[in-house]
């Protein structure tokens, strides 16, 4: 704790909110700024919606492996070597990104662009758990996620308007920028892992911290909820441009609208788990509202609902959604104390591999039935992990 201070007093709070949110808001970046592109990008490369949504699948299974590998390094390195490793890394893919010929490429180099946001992303949150004991790291991770959820917000919409001067390269441009822009932020950093915490074996034992972590059954539990939960937004996130652009013939800067204001759900959510007094309840609540609210915008799918009831119903699901993701974080973190950056690369790898799974099946065939059947059967399996985490309350 004498550590934590320390590094606390030399890195301000609001500089370590800031810079941990901006680290941590790779993941929405690099899937949300390019989404008003992506119907664009399928007739630049001459492809179908479900290869272009390739793109996505395949940098969210980069930032998935990128944090199996990056959390467990962090547990023996410290955590910022391997952070300036993984933004050397999202730049050099970045620019891979921007001269690519053709699909296979670009979806080539996504991957490695996930690996490198996966550091930004799973450091953030053990530097966060290192700093923050208890219920000072819910609020904090709340408010983590409060902030970062300016990104989902802002990525979309300044996607959108990017292509009103430029393509879908000038984006891509951009993305390394801001890249560029954090790692020059993040140098300032204190390093939160001193050396009598850090696990001293051969790097490549430190794989084997995945064991206990896995072995650990409620926090297992947790990361299954969080991932399902966080599925039904992926699902919505890769389809949502093919739905309102081309079914409700939307323009891609009013489809960037309409994605920041469901962005502000999710951040309303957030708000609501840190303001709440039992997170017990609020996890139950919020789980029984994703669960109906899900089975809701599924039916306005199905049913070729309006627009406007359309937009209403994902609202609720992602503010309920929002609520689920920093209590489920802080539950699962909590339960393990040793190998925290192992859990937390466990946590994130299992969300973003599950969300990268649902992604390209949400754009199979007719688009809102495979969307409302993905939502469903994600909103679904959460509900029922609950049910058997409830049991150890």
């Amino acid at each position: 704790m004498q550590f934590s201070n320390e590094v606390r007093s030399q890195n301000s709070n609001i500089y370590l909110l800031i810079t941990l949110s901006a680290m941590a808001a790779f993941a929405p970046l690099v899937t949300d700024m390019y989404l008003p592109a992506l119907p664009a990008l399928s007739g630049f490369f001459h492809t179908s919606a479900s290869m272009i949504q390739m793109t996505i699948s395949t940098s969210m299974l980069g930032i998935a492996v990128g944090q199996l590998f990056f959390g467990p390094v962090s547990d023996k390195l410290g955590r910022k070597r391997p952070l300036f490793a993984s933004f050397v890394l999202y730049l050099l893919a970045t620019v891979g990104c921007i001269f690519s010929p053709n699909t296979i490429t670009l979806i080539a180099f996504r991957l490695l662009q996930g690996l490198g946001a996966a550091g930004g992303l799973v450091l953030a949150r053990s530097i966060a758990a290192d700093l923050f004991p208890g219920k000072d790291l819910l609020k904090f991770l709340a408010l983590m996620a409060a902030v970062q959820g300016i990104a989902p917000i802002a990525a979309p919409v300044a996607g959108g308007a990017l292509l009103l001067v430029t393509d879908w390269k000038g984006i891509f441009i951009t993305l390394g920028l801001l890249g560029m822009l954090i790692m020059i932020v993040s140098f300032y950093l204190k390093e939160s892992l001193p050396n009598n915490k850090r696990i001293n074996v051969s790097a490549f034992s430190t794989f084997s911290f995945f064991v206990p972590v896995l072995k650990n059954r409620l926090l297992m539990l947790y990361v299954v909820l969080l991932s399902f939960s966080t599925a039904v937004m992926f699902a919505y996130i890769a389809s949502s441009p093919f739905i309102f652009q081309e079914h409700y013939g939307v323009s891609p800067m009013a489809y960037s609208g309409i994605f920041a204001v469901n962005a502000v759900a999710l951040m309303i959510g957030n708000f609501l788990s840190a303001k709440l007094k039992n997170p017990h309840k609020t996890l139950k609540y919020s789980i029984t509202g994703l669960f109906c609210f899900s089975l809701f915008t599924s039916a306005t799918l199905l049913l070729n609902s309006g627009i406007y009831v359309c937009c209403v119903s994902l609202f609720f699901t992602l503010m309920f959604a929002g609520a689920i993701f920093p209590l489920a974080t802080n539950f699962a973190l909590d339960l393990e104390q040793k190998f925290r950056g192992t859990a937390s690369a466990v946590l994130g790898a299992m969300t973003f591999l599950i969300g990268g799974a649902v992604m390209p099946l949400a754009g199979i065939g007719n688009i809102l039935l495979s969307t409302a059947a993905v939502i469903t059967l994600c909103a679904t399996f959460a509900g029922g992990t609950f049910l058997i985490i409830k049991k150890s309350w």
